[in-house]
Order: C-alpha cells, then sequence, then structure tokens
C-alpha cells in the first residue's frame, strides 16, 4: 500500500512544480508589440520653467517613427527624430533617437509588466556599454513617468500627459 501511494504523491508534486513552472514561463512572456502601441500618440511632459518635452509615436508598418521635441516659451529649441523597432522576434523594442549634434542613441527594452517599460541606452557603435537606463511606468492610460537612472540612481523624472486633439 505505501508504493500506490507514494507513486501518487510523487505525480502530485511534479504535476504541482510542472504548472508552477508552466504558469511562470507564461507571465512572463508578454506582448511586447501589443504593449508598446500605449506609447501611440502624442504626450507632454513640463520640463522646468516655461520649457515642454513634447513626445509625438505614429505607427509605421510593425514599427513606429517619433519625435522629441523640447519647446521653450512655446518655440522648438531643439529636435530629435527617431524609429523604434522589434527585435528578437517581437519579445524587445529598439529606440533610435537622432540628436541635433548628430549622435544616435539605442534604447534596447522591454515591457516588464502590462504598465511597466524598461530601456538600456547604449552607444550604437559600443553596445556593450550602457549609458543609463529609463523606466517608464503607465499610472493611466493618458499618464506615465519616465525616470532616468544612471548606474541604478535616479538622475531624472518626467511625467508625460497625453495631449488631446
Amino acid at each position: 500500500m505505501k508504493k500506490p501511494i507514494s507513486i501518487l504523491l510523487s505525480f502530485v508534486l511534479l504535476s504541482c512544480l510542472f504548472t508552477n513552472l508552466y504558469s511562470q514561463s507564461a507571465e512572463v512572456e508578454l506582448d511586447q508589440l501589443e504593449l508598446m502601441k500605449q506609447f501611440i500618440g502624442k504626450w507632454a511632459a513640463e520640463a522646468g520653467k516655461d520649457s515642454t518635452w513634447l513626445w509625438e509615436i505614429t505607427p509605421s508598418n510593425k514599427g513606429y517613427v517619433h519625435a522629441f521635441d523640447l519647446k521653450v516659451k512655446g518655440k522648438t529649441v531643439e529636435n530629435m527624430p527617431g524609429i523604434i523597432g522589434f527585435a528578437d522576434e517581437y519579445r524587445s523594442s529598439n529606440v533610435l533617437i537622432l540628436y541635433p549634434d548628430g549622435f544616435i542613441s539605442r534604447d534596447i527594452g522591454v515591457f516588464v509588466s502590462d504598465n511597466k517599460y524598461v530601456a538600456e541606452r547604449f552607444y550604437p557603435q559600443d553596445e556593450k556599454t550602457g549609458l543609463g537606463t529609463w523606466e517608464c511606468t503607465f499610472l493611466t492610460p493618458d499618464e506615465f513617468t519616465a525616470i532616468w537612472k544612471v548606474e541604478g540612481m535616479k538622475k531624472g523624472e518626467l511625467i508625460y500627459i497625453r495631449v488631446k486633439e
């Protein structure tokens, strides 16, 4: 009688372990392509006295074109266009930004939950050295925080609000 109970108990334990592992791996596989759609639109964030960052993201094929504009007293003083695409069979995104001086940055990121996107910034010519990390957290569908960290320390934060047109 001990042997059938031991076999049954082993089967139950293995079933629980397998079910737990399967559900954990299913949770990790977030639909990056779908979650990235949360960023579509026009966003504004206060950047200081009389200064505003505008970020507009427009779908293009299965990626996006985007632009950051810094406005001071209503006048655009800086424009940074870019593109957003995907890698690793849509498991991560690549955000490229062209700065006014010709510098290009590349952010490689993923949604780690339904409302939190984390990306590491690199020089495209040196993808081994990270410059810092962006953490964007959607508070609502029309508001998200963007926190910039360098070596794990918070260096800045912006709150973006969707611009209704």
